[in-house]
């Protein structure tokens, strides 16, 4: 071969980066720019060269629950049992990974019967999971127990508390606690863990924004709720991913128009809806409130 045909190879190389990529990383890939069928296509061709190779039954798991909650009728079906069985593989190559374990009880949990949806099984896993990561586990095990009938509802919270009193003095497991407790609207309840963390450290931001978003939504006060929605938004709350808990970008400008809506100030609760958008333009409760307002 002539030295030009060797560099024209190279350019050709160079210029075409997913020539070199397999089936998984092009799933992982078009998920990440959401072409759902395209890395569904991919995914499931990457699971068959690879049966053994847990990440890649994670990540079909991952891209056939996407493909079934945007299905509709009876073409749910199939990607949803596809789902089960991928995650059911990975966590059968490895049995420890915490990740994959989760996933499998999370759809056993929230999956009707007749696509393999298992309370009593996801119960197991959640079990599992708490065994290595405690915290992981606990909330893993009070949202399978929330989704039952009123006496698992009440196990859950129990099982809740219980924890929330076993690490009453770590900040993180007490914001977690509340978060849990917001997500299922226990809001009282929350809104004392929140006051307690604050009374503990009036700079700590996720607390008082806490106070201020529970009191905003229990639309108790929203007096009280500003001070702390104020210091929310001006201060930085951590970063995503940082394994610390935080907010939304946008919220607390967000729930701070709400208060004034409460109180009746329509144009401080504008400037403050349009600056939550500023921050975020994704923040699609801000665009509903900002909306709200311009039709009364």
């Amino acid at each position: 071969m002539k030295p030009t045909s060797l560099a024209a190879c190279a350019l050709l190389a160079a210029a075409s980066p997913l020539a070199a990529q397999g089936p998984f990383e092009q799933a992982r890939a078009a998920l990440n720019r959401n072409q759902l069928d395209s890395a569904y296509t991919l995914i499931q061709r990457a699971a068959e060269a690879e049966p053994n190779r847990a990440e890649v039954q994670a990540l079909l798991g991952d891209i056939a629950c996407n493909k079934a909650e945007r299905g509709s009728g009876l073409a749910r079906y199939g990607p949803a049992r596809k789902c089960k069985a991928a995650y059911a593989r990975a966590v059968a190559l490895e049995p420890d990974n915490i990740d994959y374990l989760t996933s499998l009880a999370q759809y056993l949990s929230q999956a009707p019967g007749i696509v393999g949806g298992d309370r009593d099984s996801a119960l197991v896993l959640a079990e599992r999971v708490r065994r290595s990561d405690e915290p992981r586990g606990t909330f893993l095990m009070a949202d399978v127990l929330f989704r039952g009938n009123d006496r698992s509802k009440a196990r859950a919270d129990s099982l809740i508390e219980a924890f929330g009193r076993a690490h009453a003095a770590d900040r993180v497991n007490q914001l977690r606690v509340a978060a849990y407790l917001i997500l299922h609207r226990r809001e009282d309840r929350a809104l004392s863990v929140y006051e307690r963390l604050v009374a503990r450290d009036t700079s700590d931001v996720l607390a008082r924004f806490g106070v201020g978003r529970t009191l905003v939504m229990l639309k108790r006060d929203p007096r009280t709720a500003q001070p702390h929605l104020w210091f929310a938004a001006r201060a930085t709350a951590p970063a995503p991913g940082s394994n610390q808990p935080t907010f939304t970008v946008g919220a607390p400008w967000w729930r701070l128009g709400q208060s004034y809506v409460q109180l009746g100030m329509p144009d401080s609760a504008r400037i403050c809806f349009e600056r939550a958008l500023q921050l975020n333009p994704q923040l699609r409760p801000a665009r509903l409130s900002l909306d709200s307002l311009a039709r009364r």
